[in-house]
């Protein structure tokens, strides 16, 4: 006659028993796919120095120049349509390899061989205090066709000059406070740098256009991936 436990034991021994065996299957298998995921890494990806010779080939700078181009035009629509005047102009140029990765079990290819981006921050003072100079942009972005994105719609009945940022569209505009000053341009650590300018030289910097002009505002612009090389 059968033993009616007997089913039940043998559930308990298989339950008992399965995980060693997954285990003993998956760790040489997350093993072998984390060698191939380092060769894959290694092998996808674009390395640096062929980076830098891609993004400082001809039609890359081509390209770099008709960014900053833009960036420059963006910059001067401030200073022609709002009491802002032109200080300091900070330009970093930048470029990044193309990365292959993986993920649980899957691997990804790079999505391009190299990409170039340009970052442009501007800095300027104001003839007029900073809550008129902040009124006049306003006043600037209601026009049509402006470029200038900031509109009293944007503020609302809030009280501009008291927030220290306006943001919209990719361009943030921001002001030295009492309690807050600007800080000087930060050289980040980036090391896939094409180039920094900053123009005119910056003679004490921020805080010299502060000791000279007063009240500093600073615009920095949309970061512009001006050139790509896909895989």
């Amino acid at each position: 006659m059968d033993d009616p436990r007997r089913p039940r034991t043998a559930r308990r021994m298989w339950g008992l028993v399965q995980p060693c065996l997954l285990g003993a299957v998956e760790r040489p298998l997350v093993v072998v796919f984390a060698g191939v995921a380092r060769v894959w890494t290694a092998f996808g990806s674009t390395g640096r120095r062929r980076a830098c010779r891609l993004a400082s080939a001809a039609p890359a700078r081509r390209a770099a120049r008709d960014a900053e181009a833009r960036l420059r035009a963006i910059v001067a629509t401030y200073a022609v349509s709002t009491p802002l005047e032109p200080r300091l102009l900070v330009i970093e140029d930048r470029y990044a390899p193309g990365v292959a990765g993986s993920g649980l079990f899957t691997l990804h290819r790079a999505g391009c061989r190299v990409s170039c981006r340009m970052l442009v921050t501007a800095y300027f003072s104001s003839p007029l205090p900073p809550a008129e100079t902040l009124s006049r942009i306003l006043d600037a972005g209601e026009r049509a066709l402006s470029g200038i994105p900031f509109t009293r719609e944007l503020v609302g009945s809030d009280r501009p000059h008291d927030s220290g940022e306006l943001s919209r569209a990719g361009h943030t505009l921001t002001w030295d406070r009492p309690a807050a000053p600007l800080p000087e341009p930060a050289e980040s650590p980036y090391d896939h740098r094409l180039r920094l300018l900053c123009e005119p030289s910056p003679e004490g910097g921020v805080q010299g256009v502060r000791s000279r002009y007063g009240t500093v505002f600073a615009l920095t612009l949309p970061p512009v991936t001006y050139y790509r090389v896909p895989r």
